[in-house]
């Protein structure tokens, strides 16, 4: 496998620490697809993943042969190839190289999510969130909202920030004032994701929408312009908030003149 992949692979890791290292030709790159091929054919399982990735991360040399290894790779994801189930699942939830199905991406991405595959968990966690953001049935809302969460919970098991930070998300959605969504942004933006920082200001921002606190509003405020500063696009949020603002304290002044 590691030889297959030599040409591929250890060249371009090679290439930060000499200029000479030069990429694979294109005769170098089809040897290593046929060579691929033949131990997929053969009913390598690992062959039959690597193949696929060989062909998309050498765009567009390889184009011609993307169909027949997507194939292969569904072949390796038949055959209980964890990687091959959550890279299937993960194009068809979104929508990459493939229409997107949300359905068909689930079943993939639930084999790989009981085999404790964490970016699998994560997705089926989303999955499940759209459908229940989405339902229009309570009882389908609700059988979607708790599978979302169970695999959210799943996800978060290694820390991951990504996996923190989506979750919490997604539990302000469903609840403003959720304590834990609170706990899992801030733990997210803490630790300098950009995106969180905009989803915690969010949330402060609505909550001082309902009780017209100062904290929630200078928290709001802080978490927008902390996201922004780090190259989140926030402003027109940050806009919108001091416009809501001024036009509260405004009404309050005329209400508190009569």
């Amino acid at each position: 496998m590691k030889a297959i992949l030599y040409v591929t692979f250890l060249l371009l890791s090679m290439g930060a620490a000499s200029k000479d290292v030069k990429s694979p030709s294109n005769s170098e790159l089809l040897t290593s697809y046929n060579n691929l091929k033949t131990k997929a054919f053969d009913g390598g399982i690992n062959s039959q993943y690597d193949i696929f990735h060989l062909v998309s991360s050498n765009k567009p040399t390889l184009n011609e042969y993307l169909t027949e290894a997507f194939k292969f790779m569904i072949k390796a994801g038949d055959a209980g190839h964890t990687e091959a189930q959550f890279t299937i699942g993960h194009m068809y939830q979104k929508g990459k190289l493939l229409e997107k199905n949300i359905d068909v991406a689930l079943g993939w991405l639930l084999e790989a999510a009981k085999k404790d595959h964490r970016k699998a968990q994560l997705l089926v966690g989303r999955n499940y969130s759209v459908r229940a953001i989405d339902a229009t049935d309570e009882k389908e809302k609700n059988e979607n909202e708790k599978l979302a969460i169970y695999w959210f919970e799943k996800s978060i098991t290694d820390k991951s920030l990504i996996a923190i930070k989506h979750y919490g998300i997604y539990l302000f959605m469903i609840d403003t004032f959720s304590s834990k969504a609170d706990e899992l942004l801030s733990q997210a933006a803490e630790n300098g994701d950009s995106e969180a920082m905009y989803w915690l200001g969010k949330m402060y921002a609505h909550r001082w929408s309902d009780n017209r606190g100062n904290i929630e509003f200078d928290l709001a405020h802080s978490w927008l312009e902390k996201a922004k500063l780090n190259g989140y696009k926030s402003q027109e949020f940050i806009d919108g908030l001091n416009e809501r603002k001024k036009n509260y304290l405004e009404r309050i002044a005329k209400e508190n003149s009569k």
